[in-house]
């Protein structure tokens, strides 16, 4: 489909197929001067569709943002790999705001009503060592927990920094592996890559950038800002609070992250302030999994205040919430905003054209794996005779894992033999472009895409592992 997203502000497209929302979006691309941001209902759902997006649109930078993994107002802090993703992902909208290539947000509608942390804290916080230049040690450690890296044994995951005399091993965001600095006095004399398992060597740098690495900065501002909020919020009793003794001494406290605004002095921004700009696409079942988060929001809040009425307020561990208007956009302010920006929408429903609604002319494929309850040879022989009625589409098999399509091209050979489909050639591909080309008359083409379910329709038939297998 040749959509201009330009021209497309307040419609919704109808008959979206799961799925098809990837090949949909990378057309609404090439067709945007701007970002885009695409809202999508949960992380299983953004995780699948960034993936597709970069297989199907190589020449676009897709940055992920993902939600917490806590529930709303909980006691531990958020999985060090999410808040890496998400620091990653603000701090390009930040210091990148008009970037070469196209450029796609994909966001779960948990990440997008929930606020976040300035965004100077991005610009603040860039630092760059230079093989060859200079480095005071002390002062760079200082550096990194400021900006929330956390000192370890062993360097294993995004955030933690460790030791070993003259050399630092530190791990920062938006890298696939950590980084070990070796200094001879005060200078810096190797810049090298390493695996984290195996601490071998993988590459060298001549420079690199650092930036903050979690959401939390605790400098002699954000303390000073935290105290004064909190006395405010919950009065002086609160001072004996374990929280507000470790945030006092600078030190990091489990779930500090639940209390985001009162670190910034300034309202927290959203996403939607990161791109002011964007293009919004607001995908399939979003709006059932906002209603369904603000209920969770509300309920986890509520039972915080309770717990906290039957708690003697004077113990040290109790737990007294944030008001959700500081830390999350109320689904109201959500539908707004996304109005105001003239939003395109997803859906998987059937809605005739006009009228702001426009089909995506795309069919959902079948599920063959039904046929199993005839005998296992008929899920085949239904798949081939399948792939010969639309001979004239480009037919695609979309497997998980090179594993699978080995295993799933065995049985298909095994299936078509003496049959009258024995003519029907399937070849593998290893990117999608390949398996775009490859595919012709005679030819389906097999490649590795996280497809949950095949669709017909723009000139392709594509059938996921799962309509196969089940």
């Amino acid at each position: 489909m040749h959509a201009d997203i330009e021209q497309l502000a307040d419609y919704t497209f109808s008959a979206v197929a799961e799925g098809y929302d990837a090949f949909l979006l990378r057309d609404l691309l090439h067709s945007s001067k701007q970002d885009i941001l695409y809202i999508v209902s949960d992380g299983l759902s953004l995780e699948r569709t960034a993936e597709l997006l970069k297989n199907v649109a190589p020449d676009v930078e897709v940055l992920k943002f993902p939600a917490w993994d806590t529930v709303p107002y909980d006691r531990v802090s958020p999985n060090a790999g999410i808040v890496a993703e998400r620091v990653a992902a603000l701090g390009a909208l930040t210091l990148n705001p008009n970037p070469k290539k196209k450029r796609i947000v994909v966001a779960s509608i948990g990440a997008v009503i929930q606020k976040l942390p300035p965004s100077k804290i991005f610009r603040n916080s860039m630092r760059e060592i230079r093989v060859g230049g200079k480095l005071d040690f002390n002062d760079f450690v200082h550096y990194a927990v400021v900006n929330g890296y956390n000192r370890v044994e062993q360097v294993m995951e995004p955030g933690e920094y460790a030791v070993r005399g003259d050399i630092l091993d530190i791990f920062p965001v938006g890298t696939p592996e950590p980084l070990r600095i070796d200094l001879f006095d005060d200078e810096v004399e190797k810049i090298r890559t390493f695996d984290a398992f195996s601490q071998r060597t993988t590459g060298e740098l001549k420079s690199y950038g650092f930036q903050v690495v979690g959401e939390v900065v605790l400098d002699n501002n954000t303390v000073k800002n935290f105290r004064a909020a909190y006395r405010e919020a919950f009065g002086a009793a609160a001072q004996s609070d374990e929280l507000y003794e470790a945030i006092s001494a600078s030190r990091k406290y489990m779930g500090m992250e639940n209390w985001l605004p009162f670190f910034y002095e300034e309202p927290l921004p959203t996403l939607f302030d990161y791109l002011p700009r964007a293009k919004i696409v607001v995908g399939r079942n979003a709006d059932a999994a906002l209603a369904a988060k603000s209920e969770s929001i509300a309920d986890h809040y509520v039972s915080r205040l309770e717990a906290l009425k039957v708690k003697n307020q004077g113990e040290a561990d109790a737990y007294r919430p944030v008001a959700p208007e500081l830390m999350f956009l109320a689904a109201k302010e959500f539908s707004a905003i996304v109005e105001k920006r003239r939003a395109v929408t997803l859906t998987g429903l059937n809605l005739p054209d006009g009228g702001g609604n426009k089909d995506s002319g795309v069919l959902p494929g079948r599920d063959f794996s039904a046929a199993k309850s005839v005998n296992a040879a008929q899920v085949y022989l239904d798949l081939l005779a399948y792939f010969s009625e639309y001979g004239k589409l480009k037919r695609i098999v979309c497997c998980y894992t090179p594993g699978s399509r080995e295993r799933l091209f065995s049985l298909i050979s095994d299936a078509k033999a003496e049959t009258p489909y024995a003519g029907l050639d399937f070849t593998f591909a290893e990117t999608w472009q390949q398996a775009f080309d490859k595919a012709a008359a005679n030819r389906v083409a097999m490649t590795v895409l996280p497809l949950p379910h095949g669709f017909r329709g723009e000139g392709l038939c594509l059938v996921s592992e799962q309509d196969v297998l089940g």
